[in-house]
């Protein structure tokens, strides 16, 4: 499958604890970047623009490797075998990683395990939250999730005008050419939540395929096909949302199901839960693992996710979804759902690095950058972003410097 962009927009930039801002090229814009053209030239303004955060990411992704018991030489296998892929599968993409390469100044080789290996390297223990009809003020589907991550690992939101496919504004790591989650022109929201399993193989890793079915979807049934059908790399829910409907896709490289939410507010985490899919999990357990493991605590964040939209049955709404991203209960043990911003797992600082909820009735993301419990909740529609100036000036990272301190 080809990808031709027209028109891709970097708006904003944040590190977990300190936010970064871009200079604009357009005269008097001091938070929106338009970047248009070709994929080579998609790939050299993404390169200029996101050029340090991209070299960080690509740092704080060598520097993790090992821990997830990767050596050198898997890391340089991993990029020739995604190269491979993409040669004959979307040789546009390689154009834009090639391009983006040289104005970042970094590795080629580098930047293809990165995109090829971002998200068993860095982590993504993700909780994921799907609503509908019955269980919602309006009767309308929401999404919601929240991206945990290593501390420190630098996400974007981006605005994609692709040639070919719709529009779609969405929240990713700086470098990456895939989408962790994000909302389309049909107001179809798609995004994802890790799963270990041993089905593997050949083909697009998980935020690819959530980009790719961004650019294809008209309706939450197109981007289950889509996604069905669609050759993939490895294990992942992917949950796909429009105004009114939604459903889960647990997958494989080989195999996938699917659930529809009907009336109902559900959450998942990072185990297989659909009938007949438990058969593909390879959920680690064992703390004394040398890799860390966001999993060692996906049921308790899926119980607690589960506990709190049960609580809101027939009243969620954006507002209390976001509300919900800020769980911090001091009354409960382990009450809050996502990564905690002073959790270490394995000795690697872990955190929630971004969340995002949607409303595909209004085609608009709410998106907070950083942990949660301070991060503020920013509308962003899909034709037209708007960027408060403190996420372009970096006057926001004073709250997240010290989370802790803010709580309550």
């Amino acid at each position: 499958m080809r990808i031709k962009f027209l028109l891709f927009s970097l708006i904003v930039l944040l590190s977990f604890g300190a936010f970064g801002s871009f200079e604009a090229k357009a005269e008097g814009n001091d938070a929106n970047i338009t970047l248009k053209g070709s994929p080579k030239e998609i790939g050299e303004q993404y390169g200029k623009q996101a050029k340090e955060q991209i070299k960080e990411n690509i740092s704080l992704f060598q520097t993790m490797a090992p821990l997830a018991n990767l050596t050198e030489e898997d890391l340089i296998n991993a990029a020739s075998d995604y190269e491979d892929f993409l040669a004959v599968e979307n040789p546009e993409l390689l154009e834009q990683l090639q391009a983006m390469t040289t104005y970042a100044n970094v590795r080629y080789e580098d930047l293809l395990a990165f995109n090829a290996l971002e998200e068993e390297v860095m982590g993504d223990g993700c909780t994921t939250m799907l609503a509908t009809g019955a269980a919602t003020q309006s009767g309308n589907a929401y999404y919601h999730k929240t991206r945990d991550a290593n501390r420190g690992s630098k996400q974007v939101v981006v605005q994609v005008e692709p040639e070919n496919g719709y529009t779609y504004i969405g929240i990713t790591s700086a470098g990456s050419t895939g989408i962790a989650m994000g909302i389309n022109e049909n107001g179809v929201s798609v995004g994802n939540n890790v799963l270990s399993t041993w089905d593997t193989g050949s083909g697009y890793g998980n935020l690819v395929v959530i980009r790719l079915a961004l650019e294809a979807a008209s309706n939450a049934k197109d981007g289950v096909d889509y996604i069905e059908n669609l050759q993939r790399a490895s294990g992942s829910v992917y949950a796909v949302a429009d105004r009114d409907e939604a459903a889960w896709v647990e997958t494989t490289a080989n195999h996938s199901a699917a659930h529809w939410v009907v009336d109902e507010a559900m959450a998942h985490t990072n185990h297989y839960i659909l009938p007949g899919m438990e058969q593909f999990d390879t959920l680690e357990s064992d703390p004394s693992n040398e890799r860390w493991s966001w999993y060692l605590s996906t049921h308790n964040r899926l119980d607690r996710a589960q506990n709190l939209l049960d609580n809101e049955f027939g009243k969620i709404n954006i507002q209390r979804l976001v509300k919900i991203s800020e769980d911090q209960d001091p009354a409960y043990d382990d009450s809050t759902y996502w990564i905690d911003s002073d959790a270490e797992i394995n000795g690697v600082k872990m955190g929630s690095v971004s969340t995002g909820t949607f409303d595909g009735s209004k085609e608009r993301m709410w998106a907070q950058l950083g942990q949660p419990s301070v991060a503020p909740a920013i509308p962003f529609s899909v034709d037209r972003p708007h960027i408060p100036k403190p996420f372009s000036s970096g006057k926001q990272s004073d709250r997240l410097e010290e989370t802790v301190g803010h709580r309550g």
